[in-house]
């Protein structure tokens, strides 16, 4: 009986060595002893588990977008070397990008537009010099993105809560589509007639008990 490869083993089982040796957590994930390091050197075994693997390297993991050409020249992290591959490249389907408030960015929001629209998740890392100086000015550039499954933009964005959940919900809506703009008076003046609406039921059901 001859004996058994690691290309004899099933699909699942193989696909699951692949992420021990390829994937890495995401940026946005608390790592209190770093990254663990990947094998990418798998890939160069043979033309099948090079195909396999390409798949769980570049489709699973999260790519740190590039400053300012986004989805051109990302990297895994900031210690490894930038993607110019456009074939592969084009197989990243999570991106994490950190912005600053309180710089002038150097893309525009047809960029973002055009690099975020329709993939798989999209993290925004939000930084500002002094806490609470800035407004939500740069986020604005990310208004024009459709059709990404997971979004989450977080870090200095206490200072207007509202927006950031409109810009998620913004940037998960289906491409093409038309949403109302951003009114911060009027989302604040719908969550007050919520509460209160909420209020005046706890007094029917419970008496004001």
């Amino acid at each position: 009986m001859p004996p058994l490869t690691f290309l004899d083993l099933p699909g699942e089982i193989r696909n699951q060595i692949y992420r021990q040796l390829l994937l890495v957590p995401s940026l946005s994930t608390p790592r209190l002893l770093g990254d663990p390091p990947i094998y990418p050197s798998i890939l160069s075994t043979c033309h099948k588990i090079h195909s396999e693997a390409l798949q769980i390297l570049y489709g699973i993991n999260t790519f740190l977008a590039h400053p300012n050409l986004l989805t051109g020249l990302p990297r895994l992290r900031l210690y490894y070397s930038t993607i110019s591959s456009p074939s592969l490249i084009s197989r990243i389907r999570r991106f994490h990008i950190r912005v600053r408030l309180d710089n002038d960015p150097n893309f525009s929001a047809q960029k973002a537009q055009e690099s975020f629209s329709g993939v798989e998740e999209l993290t925004i890392e939000v930084f500002q010099a002094q806490f609470g100086s800035s407004d939500y000015k740069v986020l604005k550039l990310f208004e024009g993105v459709r059709g990404v499954e997971r979004t989450r933009v977080y870090g200095s964005v206490t200072g207007f809560p509202e927006y950031v959940e409109w810009l998620q919900n913004v940037m998960s809506s289906p491409v093409g589509k038309e949403v109302e703009r951003f009114d911060r008076e009027k989302v604040l003046l719908e969550k007050a007639v919520h509460v209160r609406s909420g209020d005046a039921y706890d007094v029917w059901i419970h008496g004001g008990r």
